[in-house]
């Protein structure tokens, strides 16, 4: 079997990047697949039998090159799986758009794993959801309210109700992690910038790097400098990228903290055994506390976007480890971060999230 994912590929974000290096295992764990191509001009750093299929092309003017390339794999392969993220909301991609122009043309067969559905912005959106989804042989959600949405709407089609496909890093590849027996405690960092079109944030940017700050700044303190922080670079693109954040947040710090910034890679795995290594997340984006998490690394995460709390309640976090949107002190950030460096066993939580996950794969099935 050789299968085409699909998805926010080639942008440099860790996330993402995840969701194809798991779709290429998976494909070949479960599904037997000796190829994956990604329906992509850029990947991450796989193994050498997973492939683009589209080109980066010096000019838009020749985006019909691309056309060409989708069509003649598509003659040939035509089985689609939508793989990881927010991808059903409505707002198509030029990938999307090109399989639902061409799903009789080429007799596709479409799936999806790993995913969300909506928020949506208009009926409208969500209605274009519906229509694609008739065409498909199944989805696989990642979140219980995506899991309801779909059920709602009396599809002939079977949904799936599984786990984000990060979950399986801890099947892909054991991590590395901390002993807990250093004097030095690290605390994790895994910044981003919101704005109001992505997120309900309740304060802005910089009051928030100032709480995170002072709080580090503090502990340092409480804990005789033998703090020492990673920040996490997940998003590497130059322009939207996160690195200008966590440089503003190491400006904040005090000169005795110890920092790291560990800057974006194409492996994946790399950002897993970086996450493994903390003692302590503190986490704006997603993907930087289910990675947290499948390492049973404690975490705390910023609500700004529903995917976080669905993750949240989904995985039956206590309320002790959540702060919506770090809407805390600085001394009762101190008092959470010092919560989480207690003991803690997730051993079950995180089994249960990985037999879920893996229904992505095991109970797909193309008709």
């Amino acid at each position: 079997m050789k299968v085409t994912f699909s998805g926010f590929y080639g942008m440099s974000n860790t996330g993402d990047d995840c969701f194809c290096k798991i779709a290429e295992w998976g494909a070949k764990h479960y599904w037997n697949a000796d190829t994956s191509y990604f329906f992509s001009k850029k990947i991450p750093q796989l193994s050498p039998s997973s492939k683009p299929i589209l080109k980066q092309l010096p000019h838009h003017r020749l985006g019909f090159i691309n056309k060409f390339l989708a069509d003649n794999h598509f003659k040939k392969n035509n089985h689609l799986v939508f793989a990881g993220g927010s991808i059903f909301h409505g707002k198509e991609w030029w990938e999307m758009d090109y399989a639902k122009q061409n799903l009789d043309r080429f007799k596709l067969k479409v799936g999806a794993i790993g995913v969300s559905v909506g928020p949506f912005d208009s009926v409208n959106h969500e209605k274009k959801v519906i229509e694609f989804m008739k065409n498909m042989s199944f989805i696989s959600v990642r979140d219980q309210k995506s899991y309801d949405i779909v059920k709602s709407y009396n599809l002939d089609l079977p949904c799936i109700n599984s786990f984000d496909l990060a979950a399986l890093l801890p099947r892909v590849e054991p991590c590395t992690t901390s002993d807990g027996n250093s004097s030095e405690v690290t605390i994790g960092l895994a910044l981003c910038s919101f704005n109001a079109k992505s997120a309900q944030a309740h304060h802005d940017n910089q009051s928030r790097l100032e709480l995170l700050a002072s709080a580090i700044n503090r502990l340092n303190i409480l804990r005789n400098n033998q703090l020492k922080t990673k920040l996490f670079v997940f998003h590497g693109h130059e322009a939207q990228g996160d690195l200008a954040t966590n440089k503003m947040l190491a400006n904040l710090l005090d000169p005795s903290v110890k920092y790291e910034i560990c800057h974006y890679h194409r492996d994946p795995m790399d950002m897993w055994h970086q996450i493994g290594s903390c003692d302590a997340v503190l986490s704006f984006r997603l993907h930087g506390a289910i990675y947290s998490f499948m390492a049973q690394v404690p975490f705390l995460l910023a609500e700004v976007h529903e995917k976080a709390t669905n993750f949240l309640d989904d995985i039956n976090w206590s309320d002790q480890l959540r702060v919506g949107d770090f809407e805390v002190s600085t001394d009762e950030l101190v008092d959470r971060i010092e919560l989480m460096l207690q003991p803690h066993d997730f051993t079950q939580d995180v089994e249960r999230c990985i037999l879920k996950a893996e229904k992505n794969f095991t109970e797909a099935v193309f008709d």
